[in-house]
């Protein structure tokens, strides 16, 4: 974090604050500001979307060490998307079976289906849906100057 921030910091401070003095000094118009003030931040977000790739890529790796050495995380991480999946296809298959030859209601199964599909996503790869989906997921398209 603290080498995300040293990237960061001279990048935005240095650039933004560059384009105010020279807009307070009467040097550029306010488009011209706006538009330094964009361009700095289009160049901190690569930053930080790289460095995030990079930690990403980093995490997968040593995750992929760790299973190719380790013959219990295999068998758990096994063990747990497999019954997770079992879970989520008796969801949707076994139980409309049973309420449709046994009829009457089934009770709702709750948190327990977003606890499944949540538990095989993050064992299956949770670190890019995180980064790119959700509130973290930055479009650089919207922030590009017209």
């Amino acid at each position: 974090m603290l080498a995300l921030v040293s990237v960061i910091a001279p990048l935005l401070v240095n650039k933004i604050g560059d384009a105010f003095i020279a807009y307070e000094k009467k040097q550029i118009t306010l488009a011209e500001l706006n538009a330094r003030v964009s361009q700095a931040l289009m160049e901190c977000f690569t930053e930080v979307m790289k460095s995030q790739s990079d930690a990403l890529a980093r995490t997968f790796a040593t995750f992929g060490d760790v299973m190719k050495n380790s013959r219990l995380v295999r068998i758990v991480w096994a063990t747990v998307v497999l019954s997770q999946c079992g879970v989520l296809v008796f969801q949707q298959v076994g139980v409309p079976a049973i309420v449709y030859f046994g009829g009457g209601n089934w009770p709702s199964a709750g948190a327990t289906i977003d606890w499944s599909y949540l538990l095989i996503v993050g064992l299956c790869g949770l670190g890019p849906v995180v980064l790119n989906a959700g509130p973290g997921k930055v479009n650089l398209d919207s922030v590009k100057p017209k």
